[in-house]
């Protein structure tokens, strides 16, 4: 708490002047309750210069109190807990000799002055950053900040004018990108049109597959036609919204049916949160796109220099989470902060950032259930499911209960599954919805081994949205199914549609050695998808155990404890599964049975949840796969051709 008067500040001394006399013949509850008071006031003080925002991030004890900076080793322990207020504190107390390692330091604390309203407070951190460098003149990363605290002042003109001098510096697209935005929040749209206009290429292609190098720029593409086709819609101009969408539905044919509900939502405005936006919330936005970018270059960087990009990337996570602070409700950079959490097992500080938020939402609420979940409470994530659905509306009713629907799936509660997917199908009013409503019915009765419902709900997709995924998602679902003949003339002609693509290769060389007797041609068409992607976990899992069944069990543990090590901090239930056979087989039992469990542990599908139950209590009775001859891979392997089909 803070102390408001001088009394107050005596009568604390006092008391802490006492507690040292008396040392140890102390009452021990009185020194705590002095020590606690004590460190409430340090605390209130560290964070009487935080903007509300910040504040409002504030982990808690189990009191109710913030836990402090002194809670964290280092400032990115407090980003990991989203304790934007801690990490500030910590930014704040850096030596200065630390402060100019980089320049993020005293951009973030001008940001939290920003959120607090002190902007000529912020622009003078900046300014002095800037001195303190060393460098001639001034970044262009402080010069754009500097034009966005101009804007939130409502200097338009200085503002854009200073923009445009550091435009050229921005990474990527984020210096045009954020220059639309800033015209668009000073009422300035049809220059922000200009802006989206000179930015859209004249052919735009889409990536092929997942591992394509074209995507990166395509998700940057795809940005830039969303917000002009966005702006268009909320100037009215619909016609016009709709043709500059169309341009990435011609760069994607087999989307279609997607695009056309997109297309018809910027018609209607259903499911649109498209309110004009204030200087504060397009800010987060920019803020939020150069995070993106900085972090894409890191990557490339690491990656051209041979090394791998694995781990939490504290320093995005943080420049996402201190831009929050300046548009709190901006529930996307929000979602996308969660993601980027959960991506790294970091389900407390996902909790958190969800449960932070000045409105509790629906999505939020899942997002928290989510994370409950994987940290084991599933009582806390059935109350913040009621919650989410007790929150929910007309609007976004559906999302509400496709997160729903997957929770208890995953919780395996199959009584409430199979109602919410009725209500799912039955609230999806336009083809697309229909076709994912069934998509995910495919999934929750495969969940519960319902495999012919499974092929009902994935031929019914399909009819709706006849793409690679729907097809993929069918195949899967006949072979299941023991429908080995059609899944495999499914699985072969998307073969031939994209020769590429190794996570094409991986499913239908994971379908050969799983359900068929052709484990020389499955061998092979792994072989191909690992060489493609050699850093993948699911592709090294799927060679693996092609491995194991051709009765390689050295090759098939070293390649299958590799896909475990790349996919932490998470686990999967099936590469468990199949450690754990392996170290039955090679008289490792103790491994094994702690394999099995962990697969238990991760939420199998109900329908393996038995098997495994009866390996971690029986152990394996069938004989160890008998050692076969590798079948020879050369580069054609896994080429299929028409007349295979």
């Amino acid at each position: 708490m803070r102390l408001k008067n001088s009394v107050a500040a005596s009568a604390l001394a006092l008391s802490l002047s006492l507690t040292v006399s008396l040392g140890a013949c102390a009452a021990g509850p009185v020194a705590t309750i002095v020590q606690d008071q004590a460190e409430d006031a340090a605390i209130a003080q560290a964070y009487a210069e935080l903007s509300d925002a910040a504040r409002a991030t504030s982990v808690l004890d189990k009191h109710g109190k913030p836990v402090g900076p002194d809670a964290y080793a280092v400032p990115s322990d407090a980003v990991k807990a989203g304790d934007m207020a801690a990490f500030i504190t910590k930014t704040r107390n850096l030596d200065m000799e630390d402060r100019n390692a980089s320049p993020l330091f005293d951009a973030f604390i001008a940001l939290d002055e920003a959120a607090a309203g002190r902007l000529e407070e912020a622009r003078q951190t900046l300014a002095d950053a800037s001195t303190r460098s060393g460098e001639e003149g001034e970044t262009s990363f402080y010069i754009y900040l500097d034009a966005w605290l101009l804007a939130m002042e409502g200097k338009a003109d200085e503002a854009v004018n200073r923009h445009r001098g550091a435009a050229s510096g921005m990474p990527g697209l984020t210096g045009d990108l954020s220059l639309a935005a800033m015209l668009d929040a000073l009422g300035r749209p049809e220059q922000a049109l200009a802006v989206y206009e000179a930015m859209t290429p004249s052919k735009i292609e889409a990536p092929e597959h997942q591992f394509d190098p074209k995507g990166l720029i395509y998700s940057h593409i795809r940005t830039v036609v969303s917000r002009h086709a966005l702006l268009l819609q909320r100037l009215g101009r619909i016609d016009e919204a709709k043709a500059v969408y169309q341009q990435l539905a011609d760069a994607e044919p087999e989307e279609a049916i997607s695009y056309a509900a997109a297309m018809d939502s910027l018609e209607t405005g259903k499911n649109l949160r498209n309110q004009p936006q204030t200087v504060a919330a397009a800010f987060s936005q920019s803020l939020s796109d150069v995070s993106r970018s900085l972090q894409e270059q890191r990557i490339i960087r690491k990656i051209m220099l041979g090394g791998r990009v694995d781990g939490f990337d504290d320093q995005r996570s943080a420049f996402d989470q201190v831009a929050l602070l300046v548009s709190p409700d901006n529930e996307d950079l929000r979602s996308g902060i969660i993601d980027e959490m959960y991506a790294s097992a970091l389900y407390d500080g996902v909790a958190h950032v969800a449960n932070s938020a000045p409105e509790a939402t629906a999505s939020l609420q899942i997002a928290a259930a989510q994370a409950k979940l994987m940290m084991g409470e599933e009582d806390a994530a059935r109350k913040a499911i009621d919650r989410a659905l007790s929150l929910t509306n007309d609007d976004n009713r559906l999302s509400t209960l496709y997160g729903a629907l997957q929770l208890h799936s995953r919780m395996n509660d199959e009584t409430a599954s199979r109602e919410l997917i009725q209500e799912v199908i039955a609230l999806s009013d336009n083809p697309a919805e229909e076709a994912a409503a069934h998509g995910l019915a495919t999934d929750i009765f495969n969940q519960f081994g319902d495999s012919e419902q499974a092929v009902e709900h994935a031929e019914r997709a399909r009819e709706l949205d006849d793409t690679h995924d729907r097809r993929i998602v069918l195949a899967d679902a006949l072979g299941r199914n023991g429908q080995i003949n059609e899944a495999l003339a499914i699985l072969r002609t998307e073969r031939l549609a994209r020769p590429n693509d190794p996570y094409m290769l991986n499913t239908l060389g994971y379908f050969l050695i799983e359900r068929t007797d052709k484990l020389d041609e499955g061998f092979k068409v792994l072989s191909r998808a690992r060489a493609m992607a050699e850093r993948d976990p699911y592709i090294a899992d799927s060679l693996g155990w092609a491995y194991f069944k051709l009765g390689h069990l050295s090759e098939a543990k070293r390649l299958i404890e590799l896909a475990r090590k790349e996919l932490e901090p998470h686990q999967h239930w099936e590469i468990e599964s199949h450690l754990g056979d392996i170290y039955w087989y090679m008289d490792d039992k103790d491994a094994a049975q702690a394999a099995w469990q962990a697969a238990l542990d991760n939420r199998p599908p109900a329908s393996e949840k038995a098997g495994l139950a009866d390996r971690l209590a029986n152990g394996l009775s069938e004989p160890e796969p008998k050692r076969r001859p590798l079948p020879d891979v050369s580069l054609s392997d896994g080429e299929v051709d028409r007349q295979d089909i």
